[in-house]
């Protein structure tokens, strides 16, 4: 087996050797892809000053059929501190590493110990497998966690390792280190010294590996991402040792070196690089990783970059990417990566002020911008006119306005590479007025008078006397106004104000027009003379010389009115507090007045009647329930109350003689009261009128027969159980398993047995959802499942023994035995499909039997001793 695989390595060292020469004294250019590719993107290839854009490496190796085994001098580290107790750990990493120790190919690799506490103590590098599980057998549990002194004395005990061969460290650890900095910096000792560094966190069963502190540290610890592992408690620590010896000697290259020279137009962004593993290292706008030892996997580097303020604008290569690297025969290569190209581009103008922000139609008025980012050669735009630039500075734009039309225009400031900022402007000017048609009218206005000028805008209103008029736009040179009322007699001055605050006004040009006197109020009857206290009835009060604006009251209350004519109003009559007759007064706005005393009489309200009960549609619920009744009866309305025995009903009205009321839960059985009544108290009862009972509890389940009381404990055998109430959601349990149901009824249940950890007898019981239970005592017996054997990986050997054979078949679990020609011997459970036997020395050459036995049931197969 080890020749094929060393074959298989020679192979494909001449396939790498066809596809890239490697340098004599120099590194020699592969073509991308051959060996090793490296590709480079950015998140934003457009950047504008100071922004900053995502670079990211992703570093892809060959695939795995042009790699080849190299030689490995590999340290196990293992920790052996007193936390290593919990959950069995330190149990399980002994017998991980020794499964390690026994998949090493060591007629390639070698193998060596560290195991670690308060102290660090070591095995040497060997080729002796045996030898190396025996000093593991010694390890007992210690104090405290050594990390750094263990790392310090496996980069010792590889300060020697063989030339051939790869420097690797495998360290599995479980708790914090002493001293988490000095740890880490042992392991960048290490890794600089070219040793290929695996790490494995052992954590709690429920650690957050986000969150985990040793986790974190031994990702930094670890060579990259890929060669970092966790696991949670002590479960497959025996699987990520296996998967590290399968990558242990299989890389596409090593001591592998990447270097971005960055373009001076751009700066990196400190710390943007530290969330990879390895972390770069950085000397001004030098960035490089080094990586001891690439896999297949792809990795990916992350920073940032920022566009430096000082640049010209324009489109740059990003910088210069170059990697050197090395194949398992110590040949070194170059490769040459191709750099996008990054459009570095000006800030775009800001405008944060114009002034001044109006200016006259006719043009010709200095405008001053001020504002970020303004450009040489800057163009300054009114709608579509261009302005006249006079000065311009980095903040600053001095431009004379050109002509424009009344209204507001939107101002672009366009630097030379397009970009733009906008704010506005209006040009004005001042409306004027002519005439004003007509030139007077009334005290109270409300007429309509047409204002003559020139310059009006839509929106422009007209006021007199700075008292504003309801204003229709009509055109440039009309406006319609409606006249407001105003306070005294005589000339004011009409003004137009624009909606963009100019404005023009005609001095003394309107006349208010004193109002005649008014007669004396007279009042002579109300078409309604009585009313409930609510009030709210219309009446007619009829009389003499009503004004609009007149005002009535009854009593004290004003009441609201309508005016209908001088000679009669529409009146609401408002609401009173007690009954009896009042004075009903009218007084117009003037002052003057009239009374008709004792004209209105407010009427006492009818006694309501009492309410009555006679029947509920719904008279028992259960204990603990609700529900909705119908109550019957007589005088019923939607302020009746409606009690069951001491608790108050939720009520809705439906007529005078129903109401439906929502029945209140109650958790004591019996009869109980039901009341109606009024606000005031007043009512009828239904004596004994609703009963709160207890609801029956359902039959226990009953257990008469099983159809089949034997089966393997792998489970899945199909059972009916017959019996009497079985409910729905019931749950069937073999022993303390629960088995999956197929089929339900109330009196028969069809499942499939569950997988038993041993044979024997158990009870069956079925829960029912209102967990009332049955149980069958000792009523299923469990029998053993047999193993099978199909073959082996090796079927013959020499008679002298001393090798392995790994055995294929079924069924196979930790407790398994193996002879070997009637021999015991030293067997490995590996899956349940599988098992590494150890073969002993024979007697003669021949073919013998190899006998397996789990739990009593027995299987074989022949061997051959040469």
């Amino acid at each position: 087996m080890k020749l094929i695989k060393s074959l298989k390595l020679f192979l494909i060292a001449i396939l790498i050797i066809g596809i890239a020469t490697p340098l004599s004294t120099e590194a020699a250019i592969v073509k991308s892809g051959d060996l090793m590719n490296i590709n480079k993107t950015v998140s934003n290839s457009t950047l504008v000053k100071g922004e900053t854009t995502d670079v990211t490496l992703t570093v892809k190796g060959t695939p795995q059929d042009s790699t080849f085994v190299k030689p490995n001098d590999v340290i196990l580290i293992i920790d052996k501190s007193g936390s290593m107790q919990t959950d069995n750990r330190l149990n399980a990493a002994k017998q991980a590493a020794k499964e390690f120790i026994d998949l090493m190919d060591l007629t390639k690799h070698e193998v060596g110990i560290v195991d670690f506490d308060t102290n660090a103590y070591s095995f040497p590098l060997t080729t002796d497998e045996n030898a190396a599980k025996a000093y593991v057998d010694t390890i007992q549990l210690g104090g405290n966690t050594n990390t750094s002194g263990a790392i310090r004395l496996a980069k010792s005990m590889l300060a020697n390792q063989r030339p051939e061969a790869q420097p690797t460290i495998v360290i599995m650890t479980d708790g914090a280190a002493n001293s988490a900095p000095d740890a880490l910096a042992a392991a960048k000792e290490a890794k600089e010294a070219g040793i290929t560094f695996y790490s494995i966190a052992l954590l709690g069963p429920n650690e957050n590996p986000t969150t985990s502190a040793p986790n974190k540290l031994l990702m930094d610890m670890a060579s990259s991402a890929k060669h970092h592992h966790f696991v949670l408690g002590s479960v497959g620590l025996s699987d990520v040792y296996r998967k590290i010896v399968e990558e242990i000697g299989l890389a596409s290259a090593y001591n592998v070196t990447i270097t971005d020279t960055i373009a001076p137009e751009f700066e990196l962004v400190p710390g943007s690089y530290d969330n990879h593993i390895p972390r770069p290292t950085v000397n001004g706008n030098t960035i490089s990783w080094f990586i001891s030892e690439l896999k297949t996997d792809e990795l990916s580097f992350t920073y940032q970059v920022r566009a430096k303020e000082s640049v010209t604008a324009g489109k740059y290569t990003l910088a210069q990417t170059s990697s050197t690297f090395e194949i398992g025969d110590g040949s070194t290569y170059s490769l040459n990566t191709t750099n996008p190209i990054v459009e570095i581009k000006n800030h775009a103008p800001i405008i944060t002020s114009i002034k001044e922000n109006k200016g006259l139609t006719t043009g010709g008025e200095t405008v001053t911008i001020t504002g970020q980012n303004f450009l040489p050669g800057v163009k300054v735009y009114f709608g579509t006119v261009l302005g006249q630039v006079v000065t311009v500075t980095d903040n600053e734009i001095v431009v004379t306005t050109p002509a424009g039309k009344q209204g507001s225009v939107e101002v672009k400031v366009e630097n030379t590479d397009r970009q733009s900022a906008i704010t506005n402007f209006s040009y004005y000017a001042n409306p004027t007025i002519t005439s004003i048609s007509p030139a007077e009218g009334p005290l109270d206005g409300g007429n309509t008078v047409i204002i003559n000028g020139a310059n009006y805008l839509r929106g422009a209103v007209v006021y007199f006397d700075d008292v504003e008029a309801p204003t229709t736009f009509s055109s440039a040179t009309l406006l319609r106004a409606t006249v407001p009322a105003a306070n005294n007699n005589g000339i004011v001055t009409v003004k137009v104000v624009n909606p963009d605050q100019t404005t023009g006004e005609l001095v003394d040009s309107y006349k208010y027009l004193a109002p005649a006197p008014l007669p004396q109020v007279e009042l002579t009857s109300l078409s309604v003379k009585s009313g409930e206290l609510t009030g709210g009835i219309n009446t007619i009060l009829t009389g003499k010389n009503f004004a609009r604006g007149v005002k009535v009251y009854f009593g004290d209350i004003e009441a609201t009115t309508t005016f209908m004519s001088a000679t009669s109003l529409r009146v609401s009559v408002p609401v009173a507090i007690q009954p009896g007759k009042v004075s009903v007064k009218a007084e117009n706005p003037d002052g003057m007045s009239a009374i008709l005393t004792d004209s209105y009489e407010y009427l006492a309200p009818p006694q309501a009647p009492i309410p009555e009960i006679t029947s509920l549609s719904v008279d028992t619920i259960l204990v603990g329930q609700t529900k909705n009744t119908i109550v019957y009866g007589d005088n019923l309305n939607s302020t009746t109350k409606v009690i069951f025995g001491n608790q108050q009903a939720k009520v809705t009205f439906l007529t005078a003689t129903s109401l439906r009321a929502t029945i209140p839960v109650s958790n004591v059985a019996g009869a109980v009261d039901v009341k109606v009544e009024n606000n005031e108290g007043q009512g009828s009862v239904l004596v004994n009128g609703f009963t709160y009972t207890v609801p029956v509890p359902d039959p226990a389940p009953i257990i008469t027969a099983l159809s089949n009381n034997l089966g393997s404990t792998a489970g899945s055998e199909t059972i009916t159980i017959t019996g009497e109430n079985f409910k729905s959601g019931a749950k069937v349990y073999f022993g303390d398993n629960l088995a999956v149901i197929s089929s339900f009824s109330a009196t028969e249940i069809t499942v499939k047995t569950p997988r038993a950890l041993v044979k024997g007898i158990v009870s069956v019981k079925i829960v029912n959802p209102d967990q009332q239970e049955v149980t069958l005592q000792d009523s299923f017996k469990y029998e053993g499942v047999k193993p099978t054997v199909t073959r082996l990986s090796l079927d013959n050997g020499s008679v002298k023994g001393g090798y392995n054979t790994v055995l294929y078949g079924t069924n196979f679990n930790n407790n398994v035995k193996v002879t070997v020609d009637g021999k015991t011997t030293k067997v490995t459970f590996l899956t349940v499909t599988t098992l590494r036997i150890a073969i002993p020395a024979g007697t003669v050459p021949g073919v013998v039997d190899i006998v397996i036995d789990l739990d009593g049931e027995t299987a074989s197969i022949p061997f051959t001793y040469n």
